[in-house]
């Protein structure tokens, strides 16, 4: 490749980067070389221009960077400075924007590299860093993809890295970004690779010490934060792959191929340096970690491509696998990083959360070494549990396919490799850690299914996990259902303590040493874990005996089949029932275990409910009648006490198979005895605190567990398929199922009852012993649980239902002075009856949307001697509970349209989103931008305009009349009162709710806003009447002597047109952000999908458009209205003004046009930008020094 002096590259031809280290020829050296035996035309050679963003400073950093005179010297043979040149002209060459493209030159340079000698190398690599700061994205691509290739290279580690071989590097400081070029790319974190190698020990800066390894990763790491979405891709592949090729060859003990040569003393041969293990990669990248750690973390969870954020968690994976090996201690695996992959396993992108959950996956496994069982790797199997099993339920079939894959992986197949030698294999100190792995993640599984909102998480997903293993084992599901029912039967009897037999005769392995503690940490979790997947196993099973629709593999592994397959005594039910009643009543326990068996007992329960047919006739007569004694005697706490009557239920059926007698007769039998117990243990109460004139906690304690056990048994046998109105007992038009043995009974109490649990309802009653006949107010707990019971006892008797709606109602009014848990409870059953009579339920809409501002006005202290337990938020009291229930209940009813958006109840909702407690906001906005917004893309756009005047309180408007009388209904309108959203108090919560809305626009509907905003409410100010017309007239003083108006209504239509001329300024209305952003990547419009590149071209349609809409519809408008604004000096201009200014900051050329024809308010807006710009670049020194004095005030 040769030059002439007269050609120059051209701008449109082939693009150029200048290489300063290349030894530049100048006019004087090319004429003296000229004629020279030994010369070739390749020592003219001329170097092209780097493309920096910014001149001045990539000089100064290039004077630091270039070589020494006797550096040069070392470049003697023509030949490779030609070889030079011309990697040079390769890596910059054209078309380097398409993949295959940029692999063959990455090849190619690599294949070359490993032939030159040190020196020429060295000039190369220093060109190669220098490529990740160019101005072109594609250099900037292919330099990051070179550095990954050359980290992994061997020749690198030996020629750089050895003792006294770094020196040719000693003049080159590691590419650090500029701020001018941070801000010009948005590289906010493009300092970390250079801050965390810049620096020495000491302090000082340590250009002379840095190493090429350090160099490159900084100039890697840098990238990191590139404005290119591809760049920055290409950066975690890079960064990921040197991060295994370290781990790979730490765990293997020996070098790859020759690929990662270890850093060898000057002493050693290299022979004997092939032999060593490789560690130089490793030391490199370790010196980084932290930063490293950081850096990718950020970058999974805050970018904005899915690309990006997956290669950047498999590099973060490898980082902390790397961290780990090396017992790390700076950036091993933290809280941080475990949260952090607990939300990217909910990203929207598919790829994002498979991503995360085999990191998390991963990250569990590395426990197995783990020689104590730390806080982390509890944390580390919560957050699996909990985030990575519930991907079963995933949309995505190969998510689906993934979690499965995990869970076999990491639970199933280590406890079926357990078998019949559970005792052994647990000894075995070397390798039962993924024995005890399996357990504790399933009993994080049980204790989460306890927690509010986790049956459909935790238990949910165990259930549907199992099933899509059974589904995928085909042919072999029977023999996977037999051996997890073996192993989880060997696993229960020891971590129980049990000694008995199997139906086949033989006696079970067993070992006395892990009974000598049952509640040691791995045995109460194996015993946790054990009865939580017998649960889950059962449930799968149990359902194929009734559901045909099952595939064939599930339908042909029924419950019945594995239990007689496994050969398991079934009478180990009604052991363990008896052991775990021993050790809850004995006073040996501590209390804190009792509430771990109290779990256990609770998985036994529903256990028994669904194998009840299997247990032996004698086992199950006893167990009848314990458990029916034990309800009696209303010692079963209120947790267990529907699994109690459904494990009764299994246990009446399993009677009367054998006797022939009628389950409903006997069910019925036994449930009215109840009702009559709980009749007569009401009356003894009411009795006792009578005589005593005050209720103890003795008597809420038993009310309480009274109201619950009334409310359970009315509810036997319910379906939603049942006729209220109907008196007879069984439901002729409802068939019992094999699960569900006695669905249709019908179960009436008496009316006595019901009349006992009205009498709990209300404030206070009345105590017959006092003279006076005084009222003694009724315990919230009391009160809380006597609404729930009523609520059941509505579901199955319409005429009950009809007349305590109005009772239900009046707890929800916002003048009622009720604890928070009665509101809530109220609530939810007014719920319920919405679903079971939609007929009757919405008339009271209004007192249920009103709960969205629940205790607004009421003091924060509520009821303080309740002993209920409630967990409250920060800065909060207890009425946020109130307000979650309704975000769920209300968004529930709405997507299944039985109750429909009407009057003002969506401002309501808006309003939540700004709610003081940070949980309740964050609810509300999910509930708003996720399934609610998906079910009317339009929800939001449609009331963005009325939103403005409601939240303003702004009546007077006809909009505000629109919204209000908006959606029909039979029912009441909803309206706003008490939500507070009004005055300029509360300005930044409104603008808070309108940054949500924005947010969630698509870019059509941002034109549609903006154009409704300034035609009905700025087009609005310039008519002739109106408020917005009369205040935009009103001088700042003396507005009552002009006009009629109250000051109320002036507030209002002030704020209003504040608040849209703050929407209109805002940067979340613009159209098009994507798309101009885009535009600048030479990278989006080549490796983009063509979706992507459709969308980057609608976009920018859209801008075109918006803009346009700027300059001939809002433009005039706004000039008319600043006449108006400044003949009355209103204070509303320097809004108007500001927007302004915002218009012409970006497009300046097209307001230049438009405001030919007004050269005074074209003078001001240029100086109101003259002034805005002054004052931006005072806020910005004056942040630079702050960060100085921050900085020194911490070095001191």
């Amino acid at each position: 490749m040769m030059m002439d002096d007269s050609i120059t590259p051209k701008r449109n031809g082939r693009r150029s980067i200048a290489f300063s280290h290349t030894p530049a020829t100048n006019r004087k050296n090319r004429d003296s070389n000229i004629g020279i035996a030994g010369t070739t035309p390749a020592t003219m050679l001329a170097p092209p221009s780097l493309k920096k963003s910014i001149t001045p400073a990539r000089r100064g950093r290039n004077s630091n960077v270039s070589f020494s005179d006797d550096m040069g010297q070392q470049l003697r043979h023509p030949m490779l400075r030609l070889v030079v040149g011309m990697l040079h002209r390769q890596f910059t060459s054209r078309g380097l924007e398409r993949a295959d493209a940029r692999s063959r030159v990455c090849a190619f340079g690599i294949a070359c590299l490993a032939q030159l000698p040190t020196p020429e190398r060295g000039e190369v690599l220093r060109f190669v860093a220098d490529m990740c700061e160019s101005k072109v994205s594609s250099h900037r691509l292919l330099g990051v993809e070179l550095i990954g290739e050359i980290l992994c290279q061997g020749w690198f580690w030996k020629d750089h890295e050895g003792v006294g071989r770094s020196a040719d590097w000693t003049k080159f400081t590691p590419p650090v970004s500029d701020p001018g070029e941070e801000e010009a790319r948005g590289d906010e974190d493009a300092r970390i690779g250079g801050a965390s190698e810049g620096a020495g020990t000491d302090g000082s800066s340590s250009k002379t010490a840095a190493s090429p390894s350090a160099i490159l990763l900084a100039a890697l790491q840098g990238r990191l934060t590139d404005k290119s979405p591809t760049v920055r891709t290409r950066v975690a592949l890079s960064l990921s792959e040197a991060a295994r090729k370290a781990n790979l060859a730490q765990e293997e003990g020996r070098n790859l191929d020759g690929t990662i040569i270890a850093t060898t003393p000057s002493k050693l041969t290299d022979d004997e340096a092939n032999n060593i293990p490789s560690k130089a990669l490793t030391v490199a990248l370790c010196k980084i970690g932290t930063s490293l750690v950081d850096a990718l973390r950020r970058r999974a969870s805050t970018d904005d491509r899915a690309t990006v954020r997956r290669s950047s968690i498999v590099a973060w994976l490898q980082m902390l696998n790397l961290a780990h090996r090396e017992r790390r201690e700076d950036f091993v695996v933290s809280g941080l990083d475990i949260s952090a992959l607990c939300r990217l396993a909910n990203d929207p992108s598919v790829a994002t959360r498979k991503a995360a959950a085999d990191a998390l996956t991963r990250l569990v496994r590395t426990s197995y070494e783990s020689v104590e069982y730390t806080s982390q790797a509890s944390s580390l199997e919560i957050a699996w549990a909990h985030t990575v099993l519930p991907l079963v339920a995933d949309a995505e079939q190969t998510c689906v396919m993934k979690a499965v894959e995990f869970f076999s992986v990491l639970v199933i197949e280590p406890i079926v490799e357990l078998g019949n030698d559970t005792a052994e294999k647990l000894k075995d100190d070397d390798d039962n850690a993924k024995y005890f792995v399996a357990w504790r993640i399933l009993s994080k599984l049980s204790h989460g299914s306890k927690e509010a909102g986790g049956s459909r998480n935790a238990s949910g997903s165990l259930v549907m996990a199992l099933q899509k293993m059974l589904i995928n084992a085909g042919k072999d599901s029977k023999s996977l259902a037999k051996n997890l029912f073996r192993a989880v039967y060997f696993s229960i009897n020891i971590s129980l303590g049990i000694d008995q037999c199997n139906s086949a005769g033989l006696t079970m392995s067993h070992d006395d040493e892990l009974e000598e503690d049952l509640f040691d940490l791995n045995t109460t979790a194996m015993r946790t874990g054990a009865w939580c997947l017998l649960d889950a196993l059962t449930s799968c099973l149990a359902s194929n005996d009734q559901n045909s629709t099952k595939s064939s593999s599930l339908a042909n592994s029924s419950l019945n089949q594995a239990v007689r397959a496994s050969q398991i005594d079934s009478s180990f039910l009604a052991l363990s029932l008896k052991k775990l009643r021993a050790l809850i009543a004995s006073a040996d326990v501590p209390y804190d275990k009792k509430r771990n068996l109290a779990i256990t007992s609770q998985d036994l329960f529903k256990i028994i409910a669904k194998m009840g047919s299997l247990v032996p006739l004698c086992d199950a007569e006893a167990c009848f009648s314990d458990l029916l004694h034990d309800l009696e005697s209303f010692t079963v706490s209120i947790d267990l006490t529907s699994d109690v009557i459904n494990a009764l239920i299994a246990l009446t059926k399993r009677k009367c198979d054998d006797s022939g007698m009628d389950v409903f007769g006997e069910v019925k039998g036994w449930v009215n005895g109840l009702l009559c117990c709980c009749e007569a243990a009401i009356e003894s109460c009411i009795s006792s605190f009578s005589q005593r004139g005050v209720i103890s906690e003795d008597d809420e304690k038993i009310l309480s567990h009274v109201l619950y056990l009334i409310g359970d048994l009315s509810m036997v046998g319910f379906s939603s398929q049942e006729e209220s109105s109907r008196l007879s007992t069984k439901q002729k038009d409802v068939i019992p199922t094999h699960r569900e043995p006695v669905k249709g009974l019908l179960i009436r109490p008496s009316a006595r009852l019901v009349h006992l649990v009205k009498l709990m309802l209300p404030n206070s009653m009345p105590m017959p012993s006092s003279a006076a006949n005084e009222l003694s107010p009724t315990p919230s707990g009391i009160r809380a649980h006597a609404f729930i019971a009523l609520g059941k006892l509505c579901l199955r008797n319409e005429s009950l239902a009809k007349d305590s709606l109005n009772i239900l109602a009046r707890e929800l009014h916002h003048n009622s002075n009720s604890d928070p848990a009665v509101i809530s409870n109220c609530l939810m059953v007014m719920g319920d009856l919405c679903v079971r009579y939609t007929n009757l339920g919405d008339k009271y809409l209004p007192y249920m949307a009103a709960c969205l501002q629940a205790g607004e006005g009421k003091p924060t202290e509520v009821n303080r001697s309740s002993r209920l337990t409630l967990s409250f938020s920060r800065k909060t009291n207890g009425y946020s509970l109130i307000k979650k229930n309704a975000i769920l209940l209300l968004s529930s009813l709405l997507l299944q349209d039985y109750v429909k958006w009407r009057g003002l109840f969506i401002h309501r909702f808006l309003a939540a989103v700004a709610d003081e407690d940070d949980e309740v906001a964050c609810l509300a906005q999910t509930a708003l931008s996720g399934p609610l917004l998906e079910k009317q893309p339009n929800l939001l756009c449609n009331h963005f305009v009325g939103a403005v005047f409601v939240f303003n309180d702004c009546q007077a408007h006809p909009i505000y009349a629109v919204e209000a009388s908006s959606g029909g209904g039979t029912g009441m309108s909803i309206d706003f009162e008490r939500a507070s959203l009004a005055g300029s108090e509360s300005y930044h919560r409104r603008c808070e709710i309108y940054d949500m809305m924005l947010a969630n626009l698509t870019d059509e509907q941002k034109l549609q806003v903006t154009a409704r905003l300034v035609k009905e409410i700025l087009g609005g100010a310039l008519e002739t009447g109106g408020d917005l017309s009369t205040v935009c007239k009103l001088p700042p003083v003396g507005l009552k002597k002009l006009t009629r108006l109250s000051s109320g209504r002036i507030e209002a239509a002030t704020n209003v047109l504040t608040d849209t001329l703050a929407i209109l300024t805002s940067p979340e209305i613009k159209v098009g952000r994507k798309g101009v952003e885009d535009a600048d990547d030479d990278l989006a419009s080549v490796n983009g999908s063509k979706s992507d590149q459709r969308n980057i071209h609608k976009q920018r349609l859209l801008s075109k458009i918006s803009r346009k809409h700027l300059m001939e519809i809002v433009m005039p408008i706004l000039c008319n209205l600043k006449s108006v604004l400044e003949e009355s000096r209103s204070p509303l201009l320097k809004n108007l003004m500001k927007y302004l200014g915002y218009i012409f900051r970006s497009f300046k050329s097209e307001v230049q046009e438009n405001l030919a024809n007004n050269p005074t308010l074209l003078q001001e807006l240029e100086y109101d930008t003259r002034q805005y710009e002054k004052h931006q670049k005072q806020r910005e020194r004056d942040s630079i020094l702050q960060a100085e004095v921050d900085t020194d005030e911490c070095a001191v």
